[in-house]
């Protein structure tokens, strides 16, 4: 079965799954609570997670599944555009109770201007890079290879987005190699950047 929400295609099952077994069991209230911070979050506010807990108390994993598939669910209805009418007949054909339902239709109509233009203000950035850092050390480094702190603003975490960083060994030769070929793909973009439209 395809669902406009889904850009006309068949909805996860994972997704599926957390309709029925977690979102239906939450109370009306809760969910759309819940909802109310997740679409926050997603329009770049700070992460509550005292409340998400609270709200999702009776849930396992902390209610990280719930909060992910509430994330998927209204970052696509806005993305494709969805109306509040046709996203709550979607999800209650996907199993969601009626009132649930509308409560998410309502969290949706808030805020899908502002979903929609957190999505334009962050296209081509998931996972975004945020810097690139040359932490090596000797002693510490392995011969001929160089440590770099790579930190990535946004990095979806267990279903959470988060503030990562990561700390990786690259040979010398590859990370030259690396390096000329960033340097490439930033002549090449220059070029399109200082080309005057058609």
């Amino acid at each position: 079965m395809k669902f406009r929400f889904c850009g006309e295609g068949d909805c996860p099952d994972w997704v599926l799954a957390e309709i029925i077994s977690t979102l239906s069991n939450l109370t009306i209230e809760n969910l759309e609570q819940l909802s109310d911070l997740v679409a926050l979050r997603i329009c770049g506010q700070t992460f509550e997670e005292s409340k998400i807990k609270s709200l999702t108390s009776t849930l396992t994993n902390e209610g990280k599944t719930a909060v992910a598939c509430i994330h998927f669910m209204l970052i696509n209805a806005a993305r494709y555009s969805c109306t509040e009418s046709i996203f709550g007949e979607e999800i209650q054909q996907l199993g969601l109770p009626k009132d649930h339902a509308a409560a998410m239709c309502r969290v949706l109509q808030k805020h899908s201007a502002g979903i929609r233009q957190t999505l334009m203000d962050k296209a081509f950035k998931i996972n975004e890079l945020q810097s690139v850092r040359n932490i090596t050390s000797p002693g510490k480094t392995p011969p001929n290879y160089t440590t770099l702190e790579i930190k990535i603003s946004q990095e979806l975490v267990d279903g959470l987005p988060k503030d990562t960083t990561h700390v990786v060994n690259i040979s010398r030769d590859q990370a030259k190699a690396l390096l000329a070929e960033l340097k490439l793909a930033r002549d090449v973009m220059k070029k399109y950047e200082n080309k005057p439209d058609s």
